[in-house]
């Protein structure tokens, strides 16, 4: 992973329940809430028992993908809630993605229609 400077993208128009795949990930992700510059993303998490979730924060303002910058980069992720209350506090620019371990965004086309569609 090489440091570079974060470059707006511009955002692909998602909603909850959508599934989407990042080039660099060879899993889907479940879109689980969605704010104007933001989205959070959920997937079973690898290696772990069934209902053990992986998260990842679209970031649109800096084109770049990742956890959020708290402790141990976890945040529960089990409900839609949970997601939403999330999404909001990225918003109100409480919480941001870690710069550590931010890569840049790269979905793949198309992006999948939500889930029931």
């Amino acid at each position: 992973m090489s440091y570079y400077t974060p470059e707006p993208v511009t955002p692909t128009p998602l909603s909850s329940g959508d599934r989407i795949k990042f080039s660099d990930d060879r899993r889907v992700f479940l879109v689980r809430a969605v704010s104007p510059n933001f989205a959070v993303c959920t997937r079973q998490a690898d290696f772990r028992p069934r209902g053990h979730l992986a998260y990842t924060v679209v970031d649109w303002r800096n084109g770049v993908r990742g956890p959020v910058n708290v402790l141990g980069q976890g945040w529960d992720v089990t409900t839609d809630e949970q997601c939403e209350e999330l999404c909001a506090l990225l918003e109100a620019g409480r919480w941001q993605v870690s710069q550590r371990n931010w890569r840049r965004i790269n979905l793949t086309e198309p992006v999948g229609a939500a889930v029931g569609a």
